[in-house]
């Protein structure tokens, strides 16, 4: 049915178990996948005029970030070769994480996001918002998530 699975992750407990059941998903489907890790872009008042830090801390944010993606996407790769599953991995760089997802899936050619909700609802859902969510209202192809 899907021959190219979108596993976005953000590192966290409940990615990490939506990535082994998109894995085991992939492998029953003779599916491949790709992992996918956005890095939002910095905060705006790190750069703005008349804020005070020292100059090194927006370039030591970047460096944190970027090894944080790296070790998640390399998490999904590590059990994707451990189940037999082709993938590739890709980080974003300054998007918004539902528009990464999205923009990847389609650049891709993936046919389907496997994604993690932290199940968040209420007044936190709407304060926090959610990238599920945007995903949901902006992806043109399947999106199954896993809770």
């Amino acid at each position: 049915m899907f021959k190219h699975i979108l596993l976005p992750t953000d590192g966290s407990t409940v990615a990490t178990k939506a990535i082994a059941a998109g894995i085991a998903l992939a492998k029953d489907m003779g599916a491949s996948v790709t992992a996918y890790y956005a890095i939002e872009p910095p905060p705006t008042h790190l750069y703005s005029e008349g804020y005070v830090s020292d100059r090194r801390l927006p370039e030591e944010l970047a460096r944190r970030a970027r090894d944080i993606g790296q070790r998640s996407v390399d998490e999904v790769k590590n059990a994707a070769q451990a189940a037999g599953v082709p993938c590739d991995t890709v980080i974003g760089e300054d998007v918004p994480p539902a528009k990464g997802i999205v923009d990847t899936a389609s650049g891709k050619k993936c046919d389907v996001i496997f994604m993690a909700s932290h199940g968040h609802r209420g007044l936190q859902s709407l304060l926090l918002g959610s990238v599920t969510h945007k995903v949901l209202a902006q992806s043109k192809i399947p999106v199954l998530v896993f809770r």
